[in-house]
Order: C-alpha cells, then structure tokens, then sequence
C-alpha cells in the first residue's frame, strides 16, 4: 500500500479511518502471528478476560460481528486449547465460553502485542494526543460524553 495520500481524499474521514484501520489491522495481524491467533481471536480473548464467560450469542453482540463468524472465531481458539465450552449453571441448554489457563496467558500476551501494534501505528503522537484520539474515537462511535470512550454502552 503506497503511504501517498490522493489530494482528492486527503480530508475525508472515512478515507483516512479507513487507512488507519487497515494498517491497525496489519501491525496487530502480523504481531499476533507469533501467538497463532487472529485480530478477532484476540478481541475474543480480551473480552472474555474482561467480563468472563458469556454465551457464544452475547460475544457475539459485545464484539459486533454476526453468529457465523463468532462459531468460526470460537472455534478455532476451542481446537487451540484456549477457550471451552461448558453448559451454564443457569440455563443447562446454554453454553458459557471460558478461558482455559493457556487462554489467559495468551491473551495476557496478546494485549502487549496489541498495544506494540497501536505504539507503532501511533508512533507520531505523544501520549497526550493518543488519548485525545482515542477518546474522539469513542465518543463519534459510541456517542458518550469526554472520557467515556474506554467502552461501549452495554
């Protein structure tokens, strides 16, 4: 990809959050290599990290991404040893996805990588304009008022 900017879409947004999410998706696809997990097995495991076993349908929902995907997701990090299944307590038809321990440490792994990734796509910027960014960000997408950008709305 040829890092010249076309004049003609050198302002418009989605062309530049375009580019930017595309090389974001690069840095942390090639990083992730190293632990055999893709950009969503990844969100996968941080979520999961984060707010503990949920059923397949809520990941799918937290993350955004439809139920084929996450079965192709879920499954690929169940063969890996890094996520299970196990019937929840709550309804015996349901199944929470749990991390194993080779799951945690993976994804403990994964968030450095991640966050090299986001050092190097952001290496122009100092802490305090990654910050603005991220939390611009946040509030264009999710519509929260200054500082809410760390999540979505649930």
């Amino acid at each position: 990809m040829t890092s010249e900017v076309p004049q003609a879409l050198s302002g418009r947004l989605s062309f530049l959050l375009g580019r930017l999410y595309m090389r974001a998706l690069d840095l942390e696809a090639r990083r992730l290599e190293a632990l055999g997990v893709t950009v969503k097995q990844q969100a996968v495991l941080a979520l999961l990290a984060d707010e503990g076993p949920m059923t397949q349908q809520h990941l799918g929902q937290r993350l955004g991404i439809d139920r084929t995907t996450v079965v192709t997701v879920v499954d690929g990090l169940e063969r890996a040893g890094l996520v299970e299944r196990r019937r929840s307590p709550a309804d015996r038809r349901a199944y929470l996805l749990t991390l194993t321990p080779d799951g945690v440490r993976a994804g403990e792994q994964g968030r450095g990588l991640v966050g090299g990734a986001e050092g190097e796509l952001l290496g122009t910027l100092d802490e305090d304009e990654r910050r603005t960014l991220t939390d611009l960000l946040g509030r264009a997408v999710w519509g929260q008022g200054p500082g809410d950008a760390g999540a979505p709305p649930r």
